[in-house]
């Protein structure tokens, strides 16, 4: 049998599994109560508009959308994406704009045209882990940098870019992945006078900022305020719409956007075109508000279900995240608990979560887990929660 180590690249030898997809076969076990999964509900999935908008499209206009299209996307998407952007507050025209295949296609994008090995990432501690895969995968080192319930700690990253060279730090701002955390405008305006003072770029990934939940959330972009070009946004429908859509986009200064669409064409040449017709047509007909809408009222309520459950079984022995958005809460235990040496007891109690270790690029974070609200119903939300106490010998 052929060994094929000798072949592989140094980038290839740096991969790294996902621990998330590690659990994917628990998330649809229904003998299995999951917060393990970060995937939205299909209850939330417009599913009749798209298999509509789907037919309608193939039947009218299969010359589009079953056909190569333009490498930065069709053109009224990048017009739809720029004006949700600018809602956003974000100076940006069709022109800022490149569509991905998914955010995570813009982070590899990111990573293979910006990052050399040994090149010096600074992420949040706990931070999602197909963007640490992503800079892995190019060989990169990756430095974390502290968080509190306000967001990044500006006198962490100044220490770390007093000591490193930075060339990039990646932050999710809003209702981050995996804590949950809300950052404070006060700090995103700390992180940008601070990428301007050690030069580097700031990768804004903004999946969850429609994802709203309590009424004084300030969501405003990072990137409405970056007056010196140093901000790459990231966006996605995938949590608005439905992610098997696999339609995601980049803001970035042109002249570094040129250099993605480079990187982009040598990936797969352009995006899925049935996908961005798709999605092009459900934008335009103003289909995209309201479905917002219905998103954030169903997992308001699930947000509600799970934080209540918590407060009963956990409430004085645990600490949580606020979960004001997005999908996840993050809990904390006690220091002497060690959340991945539970995962079989848990899977054997019927219950399933991801531990926090993973998020971790320096090791800490052991008596952490993410629980996701997003995929069970409320009865089976407060019943693994109950559970979940059980596991961790608080009955």
């Amino acid at each position: 049998m052929t060994s094929y180590e000798s072949f592989l690249s140094r980038d290839a030898q740096s991969f790294r599994p996902s621990a998330i997809r590690a659990f994917a076969k628990l998330i649809n076990d229904p003998n299995i109560i999951s917060f393990a999964g970060g995937v939205p509900n299909p209850e939330t999935f417009p599913a009749a508009a798209v298999a509509e908008l789907a037919e309608r499209i193939i039947r009218t206009r299969p010359q589009i959308a079953l056909q190569y299209g333009p490498t930065r996307g069709i053109p009224r998407l990048c017009d739809s994406i720029a004006a949700i952007c600018r809602a956003r507050g974000i100076d940006a025209t069709a022109d800022d704009v490149l569509t991905t295949t998914g955010s995570q296609q813009a982070l590899d994008l990111i990573a293979h045209a910006l990052l050399d090995p040994g090149d010096v990432v600074a992420v949040e501690l706990p931070t999602y882990i197909g963007g640490s895969a992503s800079f892995f995968a190019r060989s990169a080192e990756l430095a974390g940098v502290a968080q509190d319930d306000e967001g990044i700690v500006p006198e962490s990253l100044r220490a770390l870019a007093s000591r490193r060279r930075i060339k990039l730090l990646y932050t999710i701002p809003n209702f981050q992945n995996p804590s949950g955390r809300l950052m404070t405008q006060a700090r995103r305006d700390a992180v940008l006078a601070l990428a301007e003072e050690f030069d580097f770029l700031v990768i804004e990934d903004d999946p969850y900022g429609e994802l709203r939940y309590v009424a004084d959330a300030d969501t405003t972009a990072m990137k409405s305020r970056d007056a010196h070009g140093r901000v790459l946004y990231l966006g996605s429908f995938s949590k608005v719409l439905a992610p098997g859509l696999r339609c995601g986009w980049i803001v970035a200064p042109r002249t570094l956007l040129a250099t993605l669409e480079i990187a982009k064409q040598a990936a797969d040449l352009c995006s899925g075109m049935l996908d961005q017709s798709v999605v092009d047509e459900f934008v335009a007909s103003g289909a995209l508000a309201p479905q917002i809408e219905r998103v954030r009222a169903f997992y308001r309520g699930k947000r509600g279900v799970l934080l209540d459950a918590l407060q009963t079984h956990f409430g004085g022995r645990a600490t949580w995240t606020p979960a004001d958005g997005g999908l996840f809460t993050f809990m904390t235990l006690g220091d002497d608990v060690d959340t991945a040496a539970r995962v079989a007891d848990a899977v054997a109690n019927g219950v399933a979560y991801i531990p926090g270790g993973p998020f971790f690029v320096d090791g800490s974070g052991r008596n952490t887990m993410r629980l996701t609200f997003a995929k069970e119903s409320d009865e089976r939300l407060r019943e693994g929660v109950a559970r979940l106490a059980k596991v961790f010998g608080l009955h």
